[in-house]
């Protein structure tokens, strides 16, 4: 009777932990999905602040078991233009990342991509500008949000014989954020404190295809923009947006 109950005790021992383990996996199941929810809120809250000068919003995080990191200086941009035997730097400097650690008991999904893609630049206006995706990090698995540039082009009247052509270059830049570590329940404000805008022109005397080139924390990427010409050449006139994002915590 001894080994029987000795038994059954065992088996129920092990039951229970199994359950016990099995319940702590679905909780940490459900707080990583949360997780990746509020930080897909939080990016489309800074794209909706973005371009609006003055235009604020709020995302609130609850208590999801991780901690959230804005690091100012985090993703690094340049850009680059090359036409013909000329280039020149457009813009190079760091773009601000923002990224949730997860608890390190989280199922592995690292690689994943929530939004956007690998590439650094892109030169559709249906692409994201957003790269949303979960990485391993030193402390265990990490959901990143950063911003690639973003490309349009369009072709103008002739000026002195020459054929415009315009060229845009879209950056969200949150270099100017406060550098944060937060865990537990927060508030976080995303602000557009303003755009700015640089123009270059270059005029060209033959067809050339326009290159441009963007570094993104180390990954590289270029798009290619064909100019067109008139009985002078052309005219190519690239301008830089730079939206500036100001993340904050915010108190109610």
């Amino acid at each position: 009777m001894l080994a029987i109950f000795f038994s059954l005790t065992l088996v129920s021992t092990i039951t229970y932990y199994y359950a016990i383990n099995r319940v702590d996996t679905k909780k940490e199941g459900l707080k990583m999905i949360a997780a990746e929810e509020k930080m897909l809120d939080l990016e489309e809250a800074i794209s909706a602040a973005a371009w609006s000068p003055g235009s604020a919003r709020m995302t609130v995080f609850s208590d999801y078991g991780g901690e959230l990191h804005v690091e100012p200086r985090g993703n690094h941009l340049e850009i680059n233009v090359a036409m013909g035997e000329q280039s020149q730097v457009l813009f190079n400097s760091s773009t601000g990342l923002v990224l949730y650690q997860l608890p390190s008991v989280s199922l592995n999904r690292g690689g994943s991509w929530l939004r956007g893609d690998r590439r650094t630049i892109v030169n559709r206006s249906s692409a994201y500008q957003a790269q949303v995706r979960i990485e391993l990090g030193g402390e265990g698995q990490e959901l990143r949000i950063g911003y690639r540039p973003l490309v349009s082009s369009s072709t103008g009247g002739l000026a002195a014989g020459r054929r415009v052509n315009n060229i845009r270059i879209y950056v969200i830049n949150m270099n100017g954020s406060e550098a944060l570590s937060l865990g537990g329940e927060l508030n976080l404000g995303a602000l557009c404190s303003g755009v700015s805008s640089r123009v270059h022109i270059h005029n060209l005397s033959s067809a050339v295809t326009v290159s441009i080139t963007a570094t993104l924390d180390g990954s590289e990427g270029t798009v290619e923009v064909p100019i067109a010409v008139g009985p002078s050449g052309s005219t190519i006139r690239i301008e830089v947006l730079v939206s500036r994002i100001e993340l904050r915590k915010v108190s109610i």
